[in-house]
């Protein structure tokens, strides 16, 4: 696979790149519509350059907020059933009343996008959790765990 090329599932995130800018969100360099990579321009390795690494799940993307907030975005179809109910929850366990309750391990959402002119695609804003590459296992059982849980 050409690394200069976007894969198909990016193109969503390309063609929104200047919606989420309006509504206060920049996505990574990668995403911007007139993107040119930067190992072309600086000739160097693509291991060496952030815009060379691609979204493995094509419906969450990170992202920062205006106010520098690193955050994750999630596209969620809104003509299916299942994720009206994934937004209508999430809304739920967001609640202030929700949110105050020690019990409550969802992951609240900041934000909702309503969907750009012509698209089915609302896209819901959360905080991006901690990073998995970084988890600090300190043993076999603990990666186990984490692996089962996942």
């Amino acid at each position: 696979m050409a690394e200069d090329i976007l894969l198909e599932a990016e193109i969503f995130w390309r063609d929104h790149y200047h919606y989420l800018k309006d509504h206060g969100y920049t996505l990574r360099r990668r995403y911007e519509p007139d993107w040119t990579p930067s190992w072309i321009v600086n000739d160097k390795s693509s291991d060496e350059c952030e815009d060379s690494v691609f979204v493995t799940n094509a419906w969450v993307i990170d992202a920062v907020r205006r106010d520098g907030t690193y955050v994750a975005l999630k596209e969620v179809d809104r003509t299916k059933d299942i994720a009206c109910n994934e937004l209508a929850v999430g809304k739920l366990f967001t609640s202030p009343e929700l949110l105050a309750s020690s019990g409550n391990r969802c992951v609240p959402i900041l934000d909702v996008i309503p969907p750009k002119e012509g698209s089915n695609y609302t896209i819901i804003v959360m905080p991006l959790l901690y990073p998995v590459n970084t988890a600090p296992f300190e043993t076999i059982g603990e990666v186990m765990e984490f692996f089962r849980q996942i």
